[in-house]
């Protein structure tokens, strides 16, 4: 059960057995010591699922079968960047590839690897901060990962780390007290920050202090079940990205799903295809209670506006989700944007992930680096996520890194020092793949400003990919909403 509850929610209006593989990165603050075999940290992973656990899943409504269990049951295959190499800003670190529901279970945990990664690289890069920076843990657990990745860096620390947990609960309280006061209503905040933790014990404690404030949902399921509240969530990007169009995830979530069901927009472009498909699938079957939630930091206030308006040009009131970065200002920002617009409180919540989780201490956080694992290829179609940031794009089919092999020579020339080729593809001459098991110790200041090329395999399947997007946000702008 430890798993954001929009994972099942997918697996349901999806293929739980197909393969597909998920590729973990860190977009920034590099570069990074990986201190743990990726293959051994995943197969720590790996759930053991309960006749309990289905019963509950049932019970909310989720139509799971036989081939959930089986999927969740399965082996899953990894290529990472083996231990005691340096790895840079956007080079992929490792590979996930087993059946849908499986790998896609696991985004939430293998995400926590980062916390581990950043120990270890500051332990290797800044030794002289890791009193300041790791002195007081949020948990028991998270003071264990910081000692096992201080042991991993070769690292002896000098000085005791100190458990507040009680501090961090009152931190975590504070914010969502916070929170609620400016929602006025419970039901219209979400505690979403499963993601950002440490530790299923860290990320444990924060939602406890964030039912203490008075919050009744969160997406942390294994969280919800202990504590008694509601487990909830949308679809995520790769949904949209298994079925290749807003229109068809849309509607297959709609169909699949009881209960409300809520459309992510910006996987391809949220005004010119999620928000103009998401009207329209909503417009088929306007008895079912459908949301849309916006997501892209960047261009959330003009999206939350298009939005507003463009549901009551056609009459309709459909509820509103804001996530991506809010904390209290962001939440006060969206508030005023609302009673401007005059769009019902009852119609509009919100996510909230790192801020109600972030500790209260200079511990490394999620936010900090950029940590993601994106869906690159389900079944045999590569597939990756555009989002309205550029930025946040993510690399498609089986990708792996590949590394000049002597990248201090002086005859280098303008050969980049990292490479994503995919999985089988030969890499050239001088170059070797990072992720097969063998260790590189590539200096990490010559990675500290490189930023990795795409092999001729890599390039042609991003060149099919955005033309397949154009294509697709073409057609959604040609249907009548």
């Amino acid at each position: 059960m430890r798993t954001d509850w929009y994972k099942p929610v997918m697996a349901a209006a999806g293929a739980p057995l197909r393969p597909e593989t998920f590729c973990f990165a860190i977009r920034h603050g590099g570069p990074f010591y990986m201190p743990v075999d990726p293959t051994a940290y995943v197969n720590s992973l790996l759930p053991q699922f309960s006749a309990t656990d289905m019963d509950y899943l049932h019970g909310r409504g989720l139509g799971l079968g036989d081939e959930y269990t089986e999927a969740l049951s399965s082996p899953v295959t990894v290529h990472g960047v083996p231990a005691g190499s340096w790895f840079s800003n956007r080079e992929v670190a490792f590979s996930v590839t087993g059946p849908s529901a499986l790998v896609s279970y696991l985004e939430a945990q293998v995400i926590w690897i980062r916390f581990r990664i950043q120990v270890a690289t500051l332990a290797k890069k800044s030794p002289n901060q890791l009193a300041q920076m790791l002195g007081t843990a949020t948990c028991e657990r998270e003071r264990d990962i910081i000692l096992e990745s201080l042991d991993a860096a070769g690292v002896v620390p000098n000085f005791d780390i100190k458990i507040d947990t009680k501090g961090y609960f009152e931190h975590i309280k504070n914010r969502a007290e916070t929170l609620l006061e400016i929602m006025g209503d419970p039901a219209r905040a979400f505690e979403a920050g499963m993601r950002a933790a440490s530790c299923a014990e860290q990320h444990l404690i924060a939602v406890e202090a964030c039912k203490s404030a008075g919050f009744i949902s969160t997406s942390n399921v294994e969280a919800a079940r202990v504590l008694n509240i509601n487990a909830g969530g949308t679809t995520g990007h790769e949904h949209t990205q298994r079925y290749g169009s807003d229109f068809n995830a849309f509607s297959a979530v709609r169909d699949r799903v009881a209960g409300e069901v809520t459309f992510l927009l910006d996987t391809y472009s949220t005004r010119f295809s999620g928000l103009p498909s998401a009207i329209r699938v909503m417009r088929q079957t306007p008895e079912r209670q459908c949301s849309i939630r916006f997501d892209s930091e960047s261009t959330m206030e003009g999206d939350y506006l298009l939005g507003v308006h463009t549901q009551r040009e056609v009459g309709m009131e459909a509820g509103i989700k804001l996530g991506g970065g809010f904390n209290a200002d962001r939440a006060r920002r969206f508030e005023t944007l609302r009673e401007q617009a005059g769009w019902p409180a009852e119609k509009q919540s919100y996510m909230f992930g790192q801020y109600l989780v972030e500790p209260h201490v200079p511990l490394p956080t999620r936010g900090e680096v950029g940590a993601v694992y994106k869906l690159s290829q389900s079944g045999d179609v590569p597939t990756m996520k555009f989002s309205d940031n550029p930025a946040k794009s993510s690399a498609p089919g089986n990708p792996v890194t590949w590394r000049l092999l002597s990248p201090g020579r002086a005859d280098r020339g303008s050969r980049p020092i990292g490479i994503i080729g995919q999985l089988g593809e030969k890499p050239p001459a001088d170059y070797a793949v990072l992720t097969n098991g063998r260790a590189m110790h590539t200096p990490p200041e010559m990675l500290s400003n490189a930023t990795p090329e795409i092999s001729p395999q890599t390039e042609a399947l991003v060149v099919e990919l955005k033309q397949s997007r154009l294509e697709q946000i073409a057609q959604a702008a040609k249907a009548t909403i």
